[in-house]
């Protein structure tokens, strides 16, 4: 019996141990990585200006990495996201023209309802949800490109007249608290990871999965609204190139930040929040090194294959053991 207990013991401190090396090691490798861009670019990276880039460049890609979240941790992905941006921003830039009140609540349903489209096609026409996804993003890249004929389509004046960091902030904040809460504090999270584990034995628990792939998709959805309509508010302007980047940003961050790429227990909105920062402090470093875009989009593309590598091996060793 003491042997027992004592294994027992051994198995919890073991668990303990690996959930907070998964946390904290992020958590170095920012700290790390905040020094050798203050030192490769001269103390550049830790001026006020460049500071609030990062605050500027972070914030869509932290809304985008807390949503992707409640995909991933079923062990799927949206590929979606970023074309779902850019689509949700111009949609809310049409709208802001006839009425510039409509415009937020525009971006929102437009976002939601590329997201029911994605969980549909993957729940009840079982196309298998990378498929779908990868459809979707085509299908908005070519519709953002048609409706803004390929450059730059401004918005009305009377959109930017409010103060928009006060704006900006606030909805930050509200969605940051409703997506934290919903995802660790209810039953919703453990089910999502529970998917992400095995689908079959949480429909035997009687989770309802059809259900809740629903709401990952809905959810990413509604972010990219936010984040679209935020970045439309910031830049003043939609155009076919608006958020293309923050899907892959978005996985990468995740992953950075210590969850594993095919789900499961491993999910935490910890691990969005370090991989954001993680994610925007690495964009900014190397253009202030004096790296250009095409030395940008060559390390970010061998950092996605890196990542995702440690993260497969992460999970096939934990499963071996």
């Amino acid at each position: 019996m003491m042997v027992v207990n004592m294994d027992i013991k051994k198995g919890r401190i073991q668990s303990l141990f690996q959930y907070n090396k998964s946390k904290i090691a992020p958590l170095l490798g920012l700290v790390l990585l905040v020094v050798f861009f203050a030192i490769t670019s001269k103390g550049k990276l830790l001026e006020a200006s460049s500071i609030e880039n990062i605050y500027n460049q972070g914030f869509p890609l932290l809304i985008t990495s807390l949503a992707f979240v409640y995909v991933m941790a079923t062990g799927n992905l949206d590929f979606s996201i970023g074309a779902n941006v850019g689509f949700c921003a111009t949609i809310a830039c049409y709208v802001a023209f006839f009425n510039t009140k409509l415009a937020f609540p525009a971006a929102l349903l437009t976002g939601a309802l590329v997201g029911l489209i994605n969980s549909l096609m993957y729940v009840f026409l079982k196309i298998p949800s990378f498929i779908a996804c990868l459809c979707m993003m085509f299908i908005l890249t070519a519709a953002n490109q048609t409706l803004t004929g390929g450059g730059s389509k401004m918005v009305p004046v009377e959109l930017l007249q409010n103060d928009y960091s006060i704006v900006r902030l606030v909805l930050l904040l509200i969605y940051i608290i409703i997506i934290v809460i919903i995802f660790h504090k209810t039953k919703v999270g453990k089910q999502l990871e529970a998917l992400g584990i095995s689908v079959e034995a949480s429909i035997q628990t009687g989770v309802n999965a059809k259900l809740l792939f629903i709401v990952s998709y809905v959810v990413t959805g509604v972010a990219a609204g936010l984040a679209g309509y935020l970045m439309l508010l910031r830049v003043g302007a939609a155009s076919p190139t608006l958020g293309s980047s923050l899907t892959i940003d978005s996985i990468i961050a995740l992953v950075l930040g210590g969850m594993s790429i095919l789900g499961g227990a491993s999910s935490s909105m910890i691990c969005a929040v370090t991989g954001s920062l993680i994610t925007t402090v690495l964009n900014s470093g190397i253009v202030l090194a004096g790296m250009g875009g095409d030395a940008q989009q060559l390390i970010k593309g061998a950092l996605f294959i890196i990542v995702v590598s440690i993260s497969t091996l992460r999970e096939s060793s934990s499963k071996n053991f």
